[in-house]
């Protein structure tokens, strides 16, 4: 019995592999760093993050949150069948294809695949999808309940991803507004991948633990399997500096799941609640996406030429400017003493002490700071300043 169970675990993470959205979602991943570093060099002739930080954040940021779904899912027991994991990352993978990642949200995946199931349910016709067949059979009550319950959590971590990482690496660049002043806009696009087990239909498990799963699909044993859930997110930010903008729509999201789960919870006694409920979540994310890009459009720009000093664009990591804790959209006032307000001003007062450096600098609350730090022989030349020129 022991040893069935693990080899139900092994072949659920077998499959994993076998999922074309875990490679496609990597290729595109690389070609994000690509065109980042691309964009980078053509406005600062200088990459700001490695052009490999995509594809490995892709991994690093989303396993832990992709471990606590799956320990949700088994405990409770979220059942679905084959089917709904085939179709949803068939879907993810059209949508990545559109080069819209915000369009790989969790929401838009899973939610049509839901509607696609749920459309053959209520009008009890069949059809084929590469070697699987699609039939009323396929879908279940329970369903109403398991699936909006796993688009909420999806929605709670793709908000927790978008408020706590999405400023990490958003790209700058530099455009002229209307009044011809060069500005910066910053520009996240992001993947992640969680790895989830799901529960199917079928396996040695329930011979262990009889009371489980909760829900059911008529079978009376279940089997895992390991599946990349791709979750994407492209949005721009101009009037707000990236780590005030991102973090407040993360929350928006994570409301969002939030409101999803609580409807998937109410489907339990009221079936045709997770209806609802999925159609909350991709009306509700398509709403934040326009919301706030509408929102940004309109408005000043958060980092644009001041006449009080060097506005600063991006730090590039690892630099004497991010040892000395310069932000973004703060303002350089004074490089050693001397007042700045070009580039060049910055550069040539640089050079006035060559070993040692020392910056007053307003914050973003209007507040004076003092920087100071020792410049090596082996430091950028303008201790890793992206300013506006």
């Amino acid at each position: 019995m022991f040893w069935d169970i693990i080899m139900e675990l092994v072949k659920g993470i077998g499959r994993f592999f076998l999922n074309p959205l875990l490679y496609v979602a990597i290729i595109f991943s690389i070609l994000i760093g690509y065109r980042r570093v691309k964009g980078e060099r053509k406005s600062f002739n200088i990459r700001i993050f490695w052009g490999w930080s995509d594809f490995i954040l892709m991994f690093k940021e989303g396993w832990l949150l992709g471990l606590v779904i799956s320990i949700i899912s088994i405990v409770v027991g979220l059942v679905v069948p084959i089917q709904f994991i085939v179709l949803s990352a068939a879907v993810g993978v059209l949508c990545l294809l559109t080069f819209y990642y915000h369009l790989a949200s969790a929401a838009y995946p899973l939610g049509i695949a839901f509607i696609m199931m749920w459309y053959t349910y209520i009008t009890d016709s069949s059809w084929r999808f590469l070697n699987w067949d699609v039939t009323s059979a396929s879908m279940h009550i329970g369903m109403l309940v398991t699936i909006p319950c796993m688009i909420g959590l999806l929605l709670i971590a793709e908000g927790y991803l978008i408020a706590k990482k999405a400023f990490k690496i958003a790209s700058p660049k530099i455009l002229k507004t209307e009044r011809g002043l060069p500005s910066a806009v910053y520009l996240a696009k992001r993947l992640w991948l969680l790895p989830i087990f799901f529960v199917l239909p079928g396996g040695a498990i329930q011979e262990l633990v009889p009371y489980w799963p909760q829900f059911t699909l008529g079978s009376d044993s279940f089997s895992l399997i390991l599946v990349p859930i791709i979750i994407g997110f492209q949005q721009r930010s101009r009037k707000m500096l990236p780590v005030h903008f991102y973090p407040q729509l993360g929350k928006t999201v994570q409301l969002l799941g939030a409101l999803v789960l609580i409807e998937a919870i109410i489907a339990y006694f009221f079936p045709v609640m997770g209806i609802a409920a999925v159609c909350v979540a991709i009306v509700g994310r398509a709403l934040i996406s326009i919301i706030y890009s509408i929102s940004e459009r309109h408005g000043g720009y958060a980092v644009t030429p001041q006449d009080s000093g060097v506005m600063v664009v991006g730090v590039l990591p690892d630099s004497p400017a991010e040892a000395m804790g310069i932000q973004v959209g703060e303002c350089i006032r004074k490089v050693n003493g001397v007042p700045v307000k070009t580039e060049e001003e910055l550069y040539e007062a640089l050079q006035v002490n060559a070993a040692h450096c020392r910056l007053e600098v307003l914050d973003q609350d209007g507040e004076v700071r003092l920087r100071q730090h020792v410049i090596y022989r082996h430091d950028h030349f303008r201790i890793g300043l992206l300013v506006v020129r």
